[in-house]
């Protein structure tokens, strides 16, 4: 399978202690964010591969020197993915609201747990679902 690699800019902001708010000059809305910057990078370079997986025509993209930047110790850096490899992977999601103890929520947050990633392991060991 041919790889079908994209590079754009994005835009890293530092929202609190090591977690970085993320988002795409070419894709407005598009968001995500990162606890440290290896995961920023990572969940920059996986929402790139979830919105553009499927498009024909991509974005243009816009230079990175062009890109305003107005926050304190935000930065802008490019980021890559392999857009065969996202669609590869690819499985729609679908949104769902879970009510949980909110003691045990409060615990959760303060661990910085992805409560959709620990939900979605659950049920795949519940279910025996690969």
């Amino acid at each position: 399978m041919k790889e079908r690699i994209v590079t754009y800019p994005a835009i890293f902001k530092p929202i609190e202690d090591n977690v970085y708010f993320i988002s795409f000059p070419d894709v407005k809305g598009a968001i995500t964010e990162g606890h440290g910057l290896k995961d920023a990078f990572e969940m920059a370079a996986d929402a790139w591969g979830t919105i553009l997986f499927d498009e024909k025509k991509l974005p243009k993209m816009t230079d990175p020197a062009e890109i305003k930047i107005e926050d304190p110790g935000a930065f802008v850096a490019l980021v890559s993915t392999d857009l065969t490899k996202s669609a590869a992977n690819f499985e729609k999601t679908v949104r769902k609201n879970v009510t949980v103890p909110a003691k045990l929520a409060l615990q959760a947050e303060k661990k910085k747990i992805n409560f959709s990633k620990v939900l979605t392991e659950a049920l795949r060991e519940k279910l025996n679902y690969q």
